[in-house]
């Protein structure tokens, strides 16, 4: 179940130990004060010493006991914060919010997407005392394919974030970039891992941590990783760590641009990421590549000789779901852009720019023309759409205001404003320099 705000038992827990110590810190005060007293005419008296020694014996086991008890307030105060904002889950329909943000977001990766939503919920549907260790999937793909975003998408169903996510809205989402640990020295990297990763979970224990690059890391980083993973705990017997930390129930993504062309020969072999009428063939080839994406890290996790042969298939094995993210095809980045013009024309409505953004499916057609492709597949994914979108729409959109400005004279206004109350629709050109124009409508 997800965790509700505090009860009014909680609150008057922590009203009450910030109350002893308000008082804690009076009495200290007053010992002090006491010790610091003198005879009238300043000169000190037979019980002067003992007192003093007695005043600071109590105002350090006064203050001692007020800064413990001001944690454990603290404490309190936390944990009574809603589910998310706390770093926790919220568990309540989280497997739900996943799985419908994917289908509609997670465009032209349907195997993944299921794949992915299924280990998800297998995971945070377990009881918490039978969690032994992290739920760790391993994302490999192109970039550009969807990779991150999954991650952005797993987070905010987590934690029950529309808002401020990755930020407050859900502040047990860590992403460790390949540029954090790449370091010269080995061991320094090791310890950057380390410390990156322990620091965060001990204070959010429900986290969704993600390491980039993963297949990168040198031995000594590898081998920190791997501990954590197996176990689902840094420090105590046997461990090399400088903190005591349980984070059982984390989700771990790791990121590998290895394997991709495995992943693009399936896809090219099978049928695009789109191709309706071949998609159950492809659902099978994929999923008997997972297979080939473990074997190919195994091995090239052997041939860094890290470790012994047990050890790295331990490593591996850690490893829960390995989840191909194919090359995205025409009729995927068309849903993209499709998904991409909905997000701006309502922000722009919401921001009252204009009234409704209209298109068709021709505006949409074009629009995919000036992505890239090499052979069936967009060279960079989905990334290209919104540099796209910004030369294309937001061009249109821009000279039509000003249009709308200068035919107005000096008394136009902002061109921000100049659509306010205008339904615009996009048509396609056929001019080069701007294959999209604007019109007004109504």
């Amino acid at each position: 179940m997800a965790r509700a705000r505090a009860s009014p038992r909680d609150a008057s827990l922590t009203s009450r130990a910030r109350l002893f110590v308000a008082a804690s810190v009076a009495l200290a005060a007053c010992a002090a004060a006491y010790g610091d007293a003198r005879a009238p005419n300043g000169a000190m008296t037979v019980l002067d010493a003992p007192w003093r020694a007695f005043a600071s014996r109590v105002g350090g086991a006064v203050r001692r006991t007020s800064s413990a008890v001001e944690r454990v307030a603290n404490a309190f105060a936390w944990s009574s914060r809603a589910c998310g904002a706390n770093g926790m889950y919220c568990d309540d329909g989280m497997c739900e919010r996943l799985r419908a943000t994917t289908r509609s977001l997670l465009l032209g990766q349907p195997t993944a997407s299921n794949a992915l939503t299924d280990a998800v919920c297998d995971f945070v549907e377990t009881p918490r005392d039978d969690v032994r260790k992290p739920l760790v999937v391993s994302l490999h793909g192109s970039p550009g394919v969807g990779k991150s975003y999954f991650h952005r998408i797993l987070a905010r169903a987590a934690y029950n974030a529309t808002e401020a996510c990755p930020g407050a809205g859900c502040p047990g989402y860590k992403i460790i970039f390949g540029t954090d640990y790449v370091v010269r020295e080995r061991e320094v990297q090791g310890r950057m891992l380390r410390d990156a990763i322990t620091m965060h979970l001990e204070r959010y224990p429900e986290s969704v941590v993600v390491v980039e690059e993963y297949d990168k890391l040198g031995c000594p980083a590898r081998g920190a990783l791997k501990q954590m993973l197996e176990h689902g705990a840094a420090g105590g017997q046997g461990n090399p760590f400088d903190r005591n930390i349980t984070f059982a129930r984390s989700i771990f993504v790791l990121e590998a641009n290895m394997g991709f062309m495995d992943v693009h020969d399936a896809t090219v072999t099978h049928g695009g990421s789109g191709s309706r009428n071949r998609a159950a063939a492809l659902g099978d080839a994929l999923a008997s590549l997972q297979r080939t994406l473990k074997d190919s890290l195994f091995e090239k996790w052997t041939t860094d000789g890290c470790e012994e042969r047990e050890d790295t298939l331990k490593a591996v094995g850690a490893i829960d779901v390995f989840v191909p993210f194919v090359p995205l095809d025409r009729e995927a980045v068309k849903s993209i852009v499709h998904q991409q013009l909905e997000q701006r024309g309502k922000r722009k409505a919401k921001r009252r720019e204009l009234r409704r953004l209209e298109w068709d499916d021709a505006v949409l057609e074009r629009l995919v023309d000036e992505v890239e492709f090499e052979g069936d597949f967009a060279i960079e994914g989905g990334k290209e759409v919104a540099i796209v979108l910004s030369r294309c729409v937001t061009r249109a959109l821009r000279l039509l205001a000003e249009a709308y400005v200068e035919r107005a004279g000096s008394d136009g206004g902002l061109v921000s404003s100049a659509l306010r109350d205008r339904v615009v629709r996009l048509m396609p050109a056929s001019s080069p320099s701007s294959p999209i124009v604007a019109i007004v409508v109504s």
